[in-house]
């Protein structure tokens, strides 16, 4: 294991800033001054540095680590799977040169342009038939997923076009922060490194996806299916976070008194931790919270798939 660690650690070295901005970050976290963390979404307590090209950090509330610990916390993954994204990464992006960052408004402006070519989803379409694949009712789907037919998929240099399934990522204040990507083909996730990923915007800590309207009682989870598949089970709305760091730092808007956390149910309690950590910073808040797990390993998609191919008793 230890030729392995150090093996992707070689490969990515110089490279961290491209293969973070591929998985998504902000040009901002990554400029070497403090800001919010994105893995515990601790405010003002984390910098970059990238020391010697290998994608170092320190945060004061999650203490301090390379490139590969960043992305696993990002990700939610184990280092085996995280390791293999980054070594594909790798693969296309080249070393970074400091360079001028976008502003807000051509961020933004981004933004607006592609959720202008997408249109809402319709039955039959690729995004409507993906979601089925899934195991997905679809009796109406929310304004926030949109379908965009062509959209460019890149990691570093361009790989192709694929149809995607578009979400707008919303913070606390209720305004838009990123767009949030599918890249697809047949009905499936688009064979490509990375078929999830988030348009550079805003900062994310504190925002969610929101597949419904703000409501009083509210679910939150990780992925839009796992959200979609928990609210058909249990007949809550329940708001999309993202990741593991999206759900410790959602911040419920105003309106919202009770939060019920639809966690993964991980074989590395990545998704249990960030659960209870969500669940006690917003119960010393007033809120009142709940967790709910899967019985089974997976996520409430995989419990909802589970509970439809069970035979019913005669």
């Amino acid at each position: 294991m230890g030729d392995a660690r150090l093996d992707v650690r070689t490969v990515a070295a110089g490279r961290w800033r491209s293969i973070l901005l591929s998985l998504g970050m902000d040009e901002r976290t990554l400029n070497g001054r403090h800001c919010a963390c994105p893995i515990c979404g601790g405010r003002d307590r984390f910098r970059f540095d990238d020391k010697d090209g290998r994608g170092t950090y320190f945060c004061s509330g999650c203490g301090a680590g390379d490139g590969v610990k960043l992305v696993m916390g990002l990700t939610g993954q184990a280092f085996k799977d995280a390791a293999r994204q980054i070594e594909r990464l790798a693969g296309v992006v080249q070393p970074t040169a400091s360079k001028p960052e976008r502003t807000d408004e051509d961020k933004l402006a981004a933004l607006r342009r592609v959720w202008s070519e997408s249109r809402p989803i319709q039955r039959g379409d690729e995004a409507a038939r993906y979601l089925a694949e899934r195991g997905l009712k679809l009796y109406e789907l929310p304004e926030s997923i949109r379908v965009h037919q062509a959209l460019r998929y890149h990691d570093g240099e361009t790989v192709g076009t694929y149809a995607a399934m578009l979400a707008t990522v919303t913070g606390p204040d209720g305004k838009a922060r990123s767009l949030h990507r599918t890249y697809l083909q047949a009905a499936r996730k688009a064979p490509v490194v990375a078929p999830k990923k988030l348009m550079q915007g805003l900062p994310l800590s504190g925002a969610a996806i929101r597949l419904t309207a703000v409501s009083q009682v509210l679910g939150i989870a990780e992925g839009i299916e796992t959200a979609l598949a928990a609210s058909e089970l249990f007949e809550v709305p329940v708001w999309s976070c993202i990741s593991t760091a999206g759900i410790e730092s959602f911040e419920p808007p105003t309106g919202v008194r009770e939060v019920v956390v639809f966690a993964d149910n991980d074989v590395n309690f990545a998704g249990q931790k960030a659960a209870f950590a969500a669940a006690h910073r917003l119960k010393l808040r007033g809120f009142e919270v709940s967790v709910r797990i899967p019985p089974s390993p997976g996520d409430w998609l995989d419990e909802l798939n589970r509970r439809a191919s069970k035979p019913r008793n005669v």
